[in-house]
């Protein structure tokens, strides 16, 4: 099973522990591109630190993608102040840049 299916296994059988906070923090912050505090992973023990492992792996081979929504799915609906529609952010993005005149060739 890969580790996003893992975690979203864990989530739904045991419900919340520190390990698995970890776990879903990491998972947000590869799909968001949020900071992580590395240490956090020094105090997971060996199963979850595995497993923090290949979710690492997966995200970077682009592996699992369909078991990365269910779990992303599931990670924004319990943080829904991370959420933000796609039109939000392009707006926000082009309020920054300056605005540029096309000139014609005519």
């Amino acid at each position: 099973m890969n580790a996003a299916k893992r975690i979203k296994k864990m989530m739904d059988e045991s419900g919340q522990c520190r390990q698995l906070a970890v776990l879903k923090q990491l998972a947000l912050a590869l799909e968001l591109k949020l900071p992580f505090e590395l240490a956090a992973l020094v105090q997971l023990d060996a199963s979850h630190f595995q497993l923090a492992q290949q979710l690492l792996a997966d995200w970077h081979g682009q592996h699992h993608i369909d078991a990365r929504g269910r779990l992303m799915e599931r990670l924004l609906a319990e943080n829904p102040a991370l959420m933000r529609p796609a039109s939000v952010a392009v707006v926000q993005r082009s309020a920054r840049r300056p605005a540029t005149v096309l000139a014609s060739s005519a």
